[in-house]
This record gives C-alpha cells, sequence and structure tokens, in this order.
C-alpha cells in the first residue's frame, strides 16, 4: 500500500498481482509474498506533466510512484503502469512459524509495464527464491506468472479497477503448484480526507496441488495515512479461504508498514505480519522493499 504525498492515500503482492500459488502438498501456508499491493484516489491530481506520465483527467488518482506501486499489502492499488513506462518491485520477506521453521523468500519481483492503450499494463512475475530451515535447509523456486490489470474508472474520491493473473508450473525443488493457477481481483480506493483513505480488494483464485483444484476467496482492506516528504502509514486485514487446501480452515492475517518515496520514481517500504489463526499455523513475517519506475 502506498500514500500519495499531500493527497490521498494509496492502499499498498505477485502481484495479483499477489501470488496465490501453493507449494507441493502445503498450499498457502506462507503469507503472499508481496506484490501486493495500493489503491486511492487523488483528488488534486491534474494534467500538467510528471515523470510518470501524464494524467488522464483532472481526477486521475495514477499520478505518482505512490499511487502505482502495490507492495507490500495483500491490497492491490487501482492504479496501472502509464504507456512507454515500466515499473519493477521487489522485496525480501523472512516468516518464522509458531511451530518451528521459517522461511525466506525473495526477490519476490513483479514486472509492470505499461501498454499504449493508457489505462491498461501487462504485469510479469518472474521465479522467487523460497529458502526453507526447518529441521535442514531446502531452497525451492516459485512458479512464473502473468496477466492483466485495468482501471475502470475513478471520481474525486472513488476509484475502482480489476486484474486477472495465471502462473505456469515452472517452479523447482517443490516451489510448484504443480499445475496451472488463476487469480482474478477487483480492487477500490476510497479518499476519507485528505490524510486517509481506504482501499479493498476482492480476489478469487482456482489452485491446485497437482492432485486437487479448489478455490480459494480473499478479501482484504487497508487504511493509510500520509504524512509529510512522502511518508506513509498503513494497517491491513485479509482473510484467506480454504487456506491450507480444500476444505480447509480460512486464514487471517494482519500487516503494518511504512511506505517512503525517494524522489518522484523510487519507493522503499518495510512492514510486518502476522497470523493469529491456530487452525492453519501460526506465523510472523518481516519485509523490506523497493519499487523503482521508468
Amino acid at each position: 500500500m502506498r500514500l500519495l504525498p499531500n493527497a490521498a492515500l494509496v492502499a499498498a503482492a505477485t502481484l495479483l498481482c499477489v501470488t496465490l500459488s501453493p507449494s507441493k502438498g502445503e498450499s498457502q501456508t506462507l503469507p503472499p509474498a508481496a506484490p501486493s499491493p495500493s489503491a486511492s484516489p487523488n483528488p488534486a491530481a491534474t494534467n500538467a506533466p510528471n515523470p510518470i506520465g501524464p494524467a488522464l483527467g483532472p481526477n486521475d488518482p495514477c499520478t505518482s510512484i505512490n499511487a502505482i506501486v502495490t507492495r507490500p499489502s495483500v491490497t492491490n492499488s487501482v492504479c496501472t503502469v502509464r504507456p512507454n513506462h515500466v515499473s519493477i518491485e521487489t522485496g525480501y520477506l523472512n516468516t518464522s512459524f509458531r511451530a518451528g521453521g521459517n522461511t525466506v523468500t525473495y526477490p519476490n519481483a513483479a514486472v509492470r509495464i505499461g501498454t499504449q492503450i493508457p489505462a491498461l499494463e501487462l504485469d510479469v512475475s518472474p521465479p522467487t527464491a523460497q529458502r526453507t530451515n526447518a529441521g535442514g535447509v531446502t531452497t525451492a523456486t516459485t512458479d512464473v506468472g502473468a496477466g492483466l490489470k485495468y482501471v475502470f474508472g475513478y471520481t474525486p474520491r472513488f476509484n475502482w479497477g480489476g486484474q486477472a493473473f495465471f502462473t505456469a508450473p515452472t517452479g523447482l525443488n517443490g516451489g510448484s503448484s504443480n499445475g496451472t493457477t488463476s487469480v482474478y481481483a477487483l480492487n477500490a480506493g476510497y479518499t476519507l480526507t485528505p490524510v486517509f483513505s481506504l482501499a479493498t480488494t476482492l480476489s478469487s483464485g482456482s489452485l491446485t496441488n497437482g492432485a486437487q483444484r479448489w478455490n480459494s476467496f480473499v478479501p482484504s482492506l487497508v487504511l493509510g495515512a500520509s504524512l509529510p516528504n512522502a511518508t506513509g502509514l498503513f494497517a491491513e486485514i485479509a482473510r484467506y479461504s480454504n487456506a491450507n487446501g480444500p476444505g480447509s480452515a480460512t486464514r487471517t492475517q494482519y500487516l503494518f508498514g511504512v511506505s517512503r518515496g525517494i524522489g518522484p520514481r523510487v519507493q522503499l517500504d518495510a512492514s510486518t505480519a502476522f497470523s493469529p489463526t491456530a487452525s492453519t499455523g501460526k506465523y510472523t513475517s518481516l519485509g523490506f522493499g523497493a519499487s523503482f519506475y521508468f
């Protein structure tokens, strides 16, 4: 989630481009590898030139890197990358499980490419490494994915859009879902005040572990606050149905973080998350990331 400096917020992951593809035998046991996301309107946007690209209208919310970046939250930004521009988002996530062991994932990369249709972008998720230490160290790589994201519309306070994302079973050493997966999501953001805003993503995924296929519904809601100097704070709740496979319990995750713009084309973030749901495995995580706009 990201916050628009001196204006509205941006709600901050693979992106959903959140990576929902499960590992063999333990679907969705980890929090989503960031890309995850940031959406909120910017009523102060104008058609003035800026490094992100031209605004599409007087209420266009997608006129800063803060509005476009989607990590590290589960909630995705409504905004898309402008034509002839590319956004690269990457990060590091260390997750510790209450039952023992931890998993480190990196680079959690998302490559977002603006198309010649201003409201449409192409999303690509390269493989991510997963290094797990649980009675022994193993390293796996996740499946590659690709999708499309589109801004449906916006008003001075409200914006909305959608996206679709698909993965292919290319992961190695237990990091693959062993089949294709698909995720469809609706994103929306609403400005409460010049400081506070809300954003939400409602996603539905068709997941598999190779032997079984099931659906998972993941709603998320994030509250953000914009501070001076392009700094933002955010808090999020997300829930994952069938979190560990077909017929399994729903997992709840809470995430808190901070983002900071370093000039008009670079943004840094830090976040922590935890799940108190014992039936799906309690965990805590700490993550750091950086996003670059070209």
